[in-house]
């Protein structure tokens, strides 16, 4: 039986399958049995018409039309039922590991309070109005253009992971990246990105993600592009910058705010970085929103 790769064998040529977020319809007119698919990209499922079981070497699930699917790239066995009206219907969001990746970071605050359960390749969902709805709107904007931009598809995988992690918190914790390197990068991530507003060293970070100086310094490198020193003092001052521009911040107190010990450094690096001081950084903002 052949075997087929996806999502890059069931898109038109001009869609790039590097993308982060893939979203495509599906039809079929056909049953299938036990179809060998290499999943490059994690997929969410949305099931319209007829009926899906999945095969993993661990985990059997089948989905029906009441429900939704969320699976993990990898090799797997797919079994599809046409509807009593003779058609599979489905449509499919595909999304990189890094996506998810972002994901976790991002909304770290959400994660934090979910459950720790053993990691699961598959979870499947019971549609609600809200997912009904947003398989509707997401079904019409599919059939209005011949393709939706990055940031829109971004924005609809965006939009479906945070709502089913609100409703469903310890099952979307329990998801399984099944590439183990970039479940130690996102490990790496989350560290990293939670201290970006502590006063802290690049040898404590190394020590929170549990590996020496140099093996943190490249795993950095690889995922950042930077050193880990220059990535956190930017990240430091762009957030100082985000701060000076609300009302009521003061450069006396924002340093702080941004893990700097003194402020005498921290206005020296905010100079370095944007040519002025957090003052007149401050004052030149407030002016311009009058």
């Amino acid at each position: 039986m052949k075997v087929i790769n996806l999502p890059q064998d069931l898109l038109p040529g001009k869609t790039d399958p590097d993308s982060d977020v893939i979203i495509k319809r599906y039809t079929s007119g056909t049953n299938t049995v036990k179809n060998k698919i290499i999943l490059h990209k994690n997929m969410i499922n949305l099931l319209i018409e007829g009926q899906k079981t999945i095969s993993y070497t661990d985990n059997k699930t089948t989905v029906h039309e009441d429900e939704i699917l969320l699976l993990s790239c990898g090799n797997c066995l797919t079994t599809e039922v046409l509807s009593g009206e003779g058609k599979f219907h489905s449509i499919i969001i595909y999304f990189s590991n890094k996506l998810m990746a972002d994901f976790y970071v991002k909304y770290a605050d959400l994660i934090s309070r979910a459950g720790k359960q053993k990691g699961l390749p598959s979870l499947t969902f019971k549609k609600d109005t809200f997912i009904r709805n947003y398989i509707s709107s997401l079904d019409l904007l599919l059939q209005s253009r011949a393709e939706l931009s990055p940031e829109l598809r971004l924005l609809k995988a965006e939009e479906l992971m945070v709502y089913l992690f609100e409703t469903n918190p310890d099952a979307i914790a329990s998801f399984r990246l099944n590439n183990t390197s970039d479940s130690k990068d996102l490990a790496l991530r989350q560290v990293v990105e939670t201290n970006i507003a502590n006063h802290i060293t690049v040898e404590e970070l190394a020590f929170l993600c549990n590996a020496s100086l140099s093996t943190f310094q490249r795993r950095f490198n690889n995922i950042y592009g930077l050193s880990p020193q220059k990535w956190l003092v930017e990240q430091k001052l762009q957030l100082a910058a985000r701060l000076l521009q609300q009302p009521g911040e003061k450069p006396s107190d924002v340093y702080q705010k941004v893990g700097y010990e003194n402020h005498s450094s921290f206005s020296k690096s905010f100079k370095q970085q944007f040519g002025i001081s957090p003052k007149e950084y401050q004052e030149q903002n407030l002016t311009a929103r009058q």
